[in-house]
Order: C-alpha cells, then structure tokens, then sequence
C-alpha cells in the first residue's frame, strides 16, 4: 500500500526502465491497461465498502442480543482460520518474515486494529447504523494527522480546513444536549397520567442521550485506532510484509483481545440463538475477510483519491441499509453530517493524489535530465 502502488499511473515499467523511447503505440496501450487496472481497482473498493457496510448491518442486528466483544471475538476466529487457509495457497507464512522487528509491527498493527473493530462495533450496538459509520470514518481525518507525525507526510491548510469541518460533521450526528435542546415531552390525553407520562418521557430521552454520548466516544476512539492501524500498514508495507498476513495478524490478536474485553467489561459469552443469530454472525465475519481483500487489491490498484472516495460508499451503504432494512429514518442533522465528512474526507484524499501525482512527476523530469547529461 505504498504510494508508488497508489499513484500506479506514473509507475515506471517492471523493469524499472523508463518509457520515453517506447513509440506512440506501445505508449497507448500502456495507457489503456494503466486505465483498465485502475477502474478494476476502483471497483474493488466499491465492493469492499459494500461488504464491509453488510458486515456493519449485521453487526447492528446482532448486537442487540450479543456483547460486542463476543462478535469481535467470532469474526477474528473466522477471519484467522480463512487468512491462514490463504496464505497458504499463496505459498507464504501466516506469521511473516522471520523478522522480529516487522512481526512486533504486524503485532502491533493487529493490535490497533482489534482496538478499532471493538469500539466500532460497540458504538454500533447503541447507535443507529448510519451514525455509528460517519463517526467512524473520521480514521482518514486521524490518519492524515497522524501520518504527517509519524511518517513526515504533507499536512497543509487545506487538510486542517477540512479536519475541522469533518469535526463540525460529528457534531451534528452526534447531537450534544447542549447544542441541540431535546424535543418536547408529549401532551398527556384526558385520564392519563400526566406526570408519569413526562416522566418517563425524560428518562428514555436521558437514557438515549447517554447512549448515542458514549456510543459517538466509542466511534471516535475506533476511528483514532484504525488511524494507528493504517499508519502501520503503510510502514509494514514498505518493508515486503504481504497483505494476507495483515488479515492473519489482525484476525489472530483480535481473537485475544476481544476475550479479555468479553469477559473483563461484558460478563462473558453468550451463546447465539436460533440459526438466524448464528448465520448472521457468521455471515458478517465472511463478509468481512472478503472486504479486506477487496480493499487491499483496490489500494494496490487504484489512484489514491479516487480510492478514497470510493471507500466512502460506506457511508452510503449504511444509510441505505437503515433505511430499507431496518426501517429507521435518519433526521436532517445525520445527513448534513455525513455530507460534510464525505465531502472534506474525499477532498483530502484528492488533494494528497495531486501532491504526490506532483511530487513523482518532478521526479521523473529530474531522472530525465540526468538521462539526458553527457
């Protein structure tokens, strides 16, 4: 997932030749399949957000009646045993190269990135499922921070701008009592109690705010750890580390840590009932190595700003998914939320494409001048 993989356009050929003297011919086709591999790619990271948003709807169904660690711990058994089946067709290790310091980071990464998954899905048990994804998706906001800390990458004003308006985004999915007044309790009919009536008016709505409170806390703090897994990715990645033993590692750890969460913060298992609960649960952990894959294959294809506005169809996914399977209306404040981080998420991924589009063209005219010196 490295930026000459994501800018494949400027690529030179596989044998690191240039192609100035190729003829006009060689040149268009060269074009033509450059074209074709990165709509394949940009396709790919259509049908990841799609997978992934399934996996999310059944997330949302399932955890009503499941802790959220428990389905953590059931897609990280599902997601290791078919990585380790992968990577063994592919012919290569499920732990990696026999490199200490790339496996504490595949460790690390996996660990990040069950982190992540935990709180996402918590903050899908006690949100709507729209809502719970916006906030979530704030990881490429945190990612591009956190990249121009740890990785030196550009930072400008047009990132902050849009971080802070991706910021005003949540607000608005999240609605804080202190901005938005709560809506008025119902006018008792005749004979009713009405003060019972109020009251249990407010207590719902008290207990509705505390949810959707800790459940945007818990979106945020997924978004922040799947911004540390990322990083980590593309630290991995330039060092040779192949992207099924990402999926490995990450499947493995999360079997860990979701056991410790379920037993230490939840109370322990809860066996699924019915066959519907158990096909759902294991439904959404095929979906979910499916989505991985898709998504690797995309990144590896595809231009980076345009991946990455393809990895917002998340957002529309879940929103379509609320609305036509679980029948819940979002209000005008979620999609005005969603809108504004959709808009200044996409904005940063096309503006960090053009610098590095530029950045590897004046590399290329630099190589050309020196080619050319006598």
């Amino acid at each position: 997932m490295s930026s000459a993989q994501e800018t494949s356009p400027l690529l030179q050929n596989q044998h690191g030749t240039s192609t100035n003297h190729t003829t006009p011919s060689a040149n268009e086709t060269s074009a033509s399949h450059q074209r074709h591999q990165e709509t394949k790619g940009l396709i790919y990271m259509t049908l990841s957000a799609l997978f992934f948003s399934f996996m999310s709807l059944l997330v949302s169904l399932t955890a009503k009646t499941l802790p959220s660690f428990e389905i953590v711990l059931i897609r990280g058994i599902i997601q290791t045993l078919l990585g380790i089946i992968a990577c063994r067709y592919l012919g290569i290790s499920p732990l990696g190269q026999p490199d200490n310091r790339i496996r504490f980071l595949l460790f690390c990464r996996g660990l990040a990135g069950s982190f992540g998954l935990g709180f996402f899905f918590y903050a899908l048990s006690v949100m709507p499922l729209a809502d719970a994804t916006v906030v979530f998706f704030l990881g490429p906001t945190f990612t591009a921070i956190l990249g121009r800390i740890v990785l030196k990458e550009p930072f400008g004003p047009l990132d902050a701008t849009a971080s802070a308006i991706t910021m005003c985004g949540v607000v608005l999915v999240a609605k804080p009592t202190f901005l938005f007044p709560p809506p008025s309790p119902p006018t008792p009919g005749p004979g009713e109690g009405g003060q019972e009536i109020i009251t249990a008016f407010f207590l719902k709505q008290q207990e509705e705010d505390y949810r959707r409170l800790f459940g945007t806390l818990a979106g945020l703090c997924g978004a922040m750890c799947s911004a540390v897994a990322y990083v980590l990715v593309r630290k991995i990645g330039k060092q040779g580390a192949h992207s099924m033993q990402h999926v490995t590692y990450f499947g493995f750890v999360s079997c860990f840590v979701s056991l410790i969460g379920l037993y230490t913060l939840q109370g322990g298992y809860v066996a699924p009932q019915g066959a519907w609960m158990w096909s759902g649960v294991i439904s959404l952990g095929v979906a979910a190595f499916f989505g991985q894959i898709l998504l690797n294959s995309g990144l590896q294809l595809a231009p980076l700003g345009p991946g990455t506005l393809m990895r917002m169809n998340d957002i529309v996914f879940a929103f379509l998914f609320q609305i036509t399977i679980q029948h819940e209306q979002p209000d005008l404040y979620s999609f005005l939320g969603a809108s504004l981080v959709i808009i200044c998420t996409g904005s940063m991924g096309l503006n960090k494409w053009r610098l590095e589009k530029k950045r590897l063209q004046q590399e290329k005219a630099h190589q050309d001048q020196q080619q050319q010196q006598p």
